[in-house]
């Protein structure tokens, strides 16, 4: 049998530790905060006072307890951790220098590697819930050069998400939200024809994912495709083969 060290921690098995933002959902299958849209165990630690609000400001009082929710993350044995909003790349390297495992903090991280596989006429387009809170300064924090050619749209002005997503309202339409981040990935591809790929920045648009494939014809990135990458870099297996 192996010999396993024992960890300061209540339970075990955990794959990926999440962040969570203090927000109220609700977190739908196929949703980062939604444990079902994983195939492995990941373990979430809400950090307490963290809004969106303070997020987009880049609030630095809220530093210390996102790093401290993260260290406890690490002493639960988590071979990695990301989050549940990516704007929260602003804490991206105050993270990544308080651990020794590996920090996603944001789906926008995968914009630069995906910038390698296209001729750098396409652009990347990037879908986000607030448009105009994601600047250059922000997407520069995600590692995205001023010579990565990025496409920025939002989704803040679509009514149902504005209400149900950005405001909290409390109930949320699936079927709505679909139809207006497709409506608006649709509009970000006839504006760009040449489009490379799109990422979804907001954690609670992977379920929307695959209908706006299906709209576009696009490969398209989330913050789920991010955390899969992450488990699999961290949780290698023997190989065995195909047959």
């Amino acid at each position: 049998m192996p010999k396993y060290r024992t960890r300061d921690a209540d339970t075990y098995g955990h794959a990926i530790g999440i962040l969570l933002l203090d927000y109220r959902g609700p977190f739908i299958p196929g949703d980062v905060g939604n444990a079902t849209s994983y195939g492995y165990p990941v373990l979430y630690k809400l950090v307490k006072g963290l809004t969106f609000e303070r997020v987009k400001a880049g609030d630095q009082d809220v530093i210390d307890d996102i790093i401290e929710a993260a260290r406890e993350l690490e002493r639960f044995g988590v071979r990695g951790i990301t989050s549940d909003c990516g704007f929260l790349v602003k804490y991206q390297a105050a993270v990544s220098r308080s651990v020794q495992v590996p920090v996603c903090m944001s789906s926008l991280m995968q914009i630069p590697f995906l910038s390698q596989m296209f001729d750098p006429s396409r652009p990347i387009g990037c879908l986000t819930a607030a448009r105009r809170s994601l600047g250059n300064q922000v997407l520069e924090m995600a590692g995205v050069k001023s010579e990565i050619n990025v496409v920025v749209h939002g989704m803040e002005d679509y009514e149902h998400f504005k209400w149900a997503i950005l405001e909290e309202g409390g109930e949320l339409d699936s079927d709505l939200i679909e139809q207006e981040v497709v409506t608006e990935a649709c509009k970000m591809q006839e504006m760009h024809p040449d489009l490379g790929a799109i990422v979804l920045e907001c954690s609670l648009m992977p379920p929307y994912s695959s209908a706006v494939q299906k709209a576009t014809g696009l490969p398209v990135f989330d913050f789920v495709t991010m955390i899969d990458y992450v488990y699999q870099g961290t949780h290698q297996k023997p190989y065995q083969g195909y047959y």
